[in-house]
C-alpha cells in the first residue's frame, strides 16, 4: 500500500502548502499503514515522476502544485501530467487527488478515462488567503486523511464538505468573512465523483488493513 506524493514548493504558496502536508497529513497517512514514495521539491519533476508513477504498489496520488484545465504542474512549474504525454498504466487502479487549480476540468476525466478509479480535484482555480492558509490547506487536506481511513469517494466527499462547512463557520464566527466566502468558493468548486461519474466510481476506496 504506497503512496506517491507529488508536491512542488518553490513559490509562497506550494512551499506553505509542502510545510503543512509533511507536518499534518503524510504522519497521518503513514500512522494508518501505507508507505510514502516521494517526489517532491526539485523531484517533483516529470523525470522523477514517471516511473514511479508506472508502479504497480501505487495505490493513491496526491499532491500540491500549480495546475490547468489540462495539466499538473511540480517544480517551477514543470508540467508532470499533461494529457497525451503520460502513459495510461500512470493513473490506471490509483485514486488520485491534486490540490491544484483547475486540473478536475480536463485532466481529471482524463485520468478516469484511463482507468483511474476516482478523482478528486477543482475545476476551477482554488483561492488560499495566506493570513489563515492552515484553514484552506486543512479543508483540502481532509480529502487525503478521509481516504487513508477507508471511506469510500462518497464518504470522502460528504467529510470534506461537512469540514469545509465547519471551517466556513469558525471563520465567519471569528469575523474573517473574506476567507469565509473564499472556503466557499472552494468548496463549491471541489470536483469528485459523487458530482459526476466522469470523476470516477462513487464506491471506489483504498485497500487498509480493515478490508
Amino acid at each position: 500500500m504506497k503512496i506517491l506524493a507529488i508536491d512542488s514548493s518553490y513559490d509562497q504558496i506550494t512551499q506553505a502548502s509542502y510545510t503543512y502536508r509533511n507536518r499534518h497529513v503524510y504522519p497521518y497517512l503513514e500512522s494508518k499503514g501505507f508507505e510514502l514514495v516521494r517526489c517532491q521539491g526539485q523531484s517533483s519533476r516529470r523525470n522523477y515522476v514517471e516511473p514511479e508513477a508506472c508502479r504497480e504498489d501505487i495505490v493513491y496520488i496526491t499532491g500540491v502544485g500549480h495546475g490547468t484545465a489540462t495539466t499538473y504542474m511540480g517544480e517551477y512549474g514543470n508540467p508532470i501530467f499533461d494529457i497525451g504525454k503520460y502513459q495510461p498504466d500512470e493513473p490506471d487502479g490509483t485514486i488520485v487527488h491534486f490540490f491544484a487549480c483547475q486540473t478536475a476540468v480536463k485532466l481529471g476525466p482524463d485520468f478516469v478515462n484511463l482507468g483511474c478509479l476516482a478523482y478528486f480535484g477543482y475545476d476551477e482555480d482554488f483561492i488560499v488567503l495566506m493570513y489563515v492558509s492552515d484553514a484552506f490547506f486543512d479543508c483540502d487536506s481532509e480529502i487525503d486523511r478521509a481516504f487513508a481511513d477507508g471511506l469510500t469517494a462518497e464518504e470522502v466527499y460528504k467529510r470534506v464538505v461537512s469540514y469545509y462547512n465547519q471551517k466556513i463557520d469558525e471563520l465567519k464566527e471569528g469575523g474573517h468573512y473574506d476567507a469565509a466566502a473564499a472556503l466557499e468558493h472552494n468548496r463549491d468548486h471541489l470536483s469528485a465523483p459523487s458530482i459526476d461519474p466522469k470523476w470516477g466510481d462513487k464506491k471506489a476506496k483504498l485497500p487498509t488493513s480493515n478490508n
